[in-house]
């Protein structure tokens, strides 16, 4: 086993995610937040059996117990389908910075019910770094520059119970995957199958309600389509599938809370790269996470 193995991958996870929401948020508006859902999930399949085919010599997973299948096919529909819609309609209801505030409490939640499911006990260091973390993503989502205003009624209230049902999705999602993970099975198999659970519940909704066709265009459209693939390639694919290596090889605490870290990170993005004035808020939150990560890679 490799020091720190499940840790990188889980802030490399949130590398991915940071990046792929980049792309998924550009063309969301162009072809719908659950269309640009459904293409991205099916062109995760597709990068994952090629990754599967490269890394392990067959496109598909060969072997699974029915007890794993349950448990990954379980994981699947309430993370990548349930959650993540939640999420997405929650983006649309309240805002990105709002709804990633509420999935920042992800590593609260996971953290308690490993405790209470998996025995997983956390060093004093380890609850500091995962605080340090978690109040640092605070302070940046909740930072006065680009804070959602005129938020109230029933669609505010709407969009807080599909924010939260998103958390709770994540946290459902990591909990019954680890169970499938337990005895060591591989972590890219284990994503293909989720995947693939995915792909067939999500386009088996769109087929009954008739819009395959529209999907399918949206997603072929000239200034969609490349970007979707490579949106797929870097999040669903490489950064699922990272995020199952951390959550077979490191404390589901620590897993989560450096894989809630995107927000975070987009900060530093939008200051380094894209040159667009930052708040002191969202320098300080940004100190404070990483400085959170250190610890919980230092422990």
């Amino acid at each position: 086993m490799i020091p720190l193995f499940g840790e990188a991958a889980a802030f490399t996870a949130a590398l991915c995610w940071a990046t792929s929401s980049m792309i998924f948020s550009n063309i969301g508006g162009k072809a719908g937040a659950q269309t640009v859902n459904r293409g991205r999930l099916a062109c995760s399949i597709f990068c994952l059996t090629v990754l599967h085919w490269l890394l392990l010599g067959t496109p598909w997973p060969e072997s699974v117990t029915w007890e794993q299948l349950g448990w990954l096919s379980l994981s699947s529909i309430v993370g990548l389908v349930i959650g993540d819609a939640m999420l997405f309609q929650a983006f649309v209801l309240i805002g990105a910075r709002l709804s990633m505030l509420l999935m920042s409490t992800v590593p609260i939640m996971g953290a308690v019910l490993a405790w209470v499911l998996f025995d997983e006990t956390l060093r004093p260091i380890e609850i500091l770094g995962i605080a340090c973390g978690v109040s640092g993503v605070l302070i940046v989502i909740l930072g006065k520059k680009g804070r959602p205003v005129g938020l109230v009624g029933r669609n505010y209230v709407i969009g807080i119970l599909f924010g939260l049902g998103g958390a709770i999705g994540q946290v459902a999602n990591l909990i019954t995957a680890k169970y499938a993970l337990i005895d060591g099975y591989s972590a890219l198999s284990a994503t293909w199958i989720r995947t693939l659970v995915a792909v067939i519940a999500m386009w088996g909704i769109a087929l009954v309600f008739g819009r395959v066709r529209r999907t399918v265009t949206a997603c072929l459209a000239p200034d969609v389509g490349k970007w979707l693939l490579l949106g797929a390639l870097i999040g669903p694919a490489v950064g699922v599938w990272l995020s199952m290596l951390a959550v077979q090889n490191a404390n589901v605490g620590i897993a989560s809370t450096l894989m809630a870290l995107p927000p975070v990170l987009l900060i530093v993005y939008e200051g380094a790269i894209l040159r667009r004035p930052v708040g002191w808020q969202a320098v300080i939150g940004t100190c404070l996470a990483f400085a959170g990560v250190a610890l919980l890679f230092l422990h």
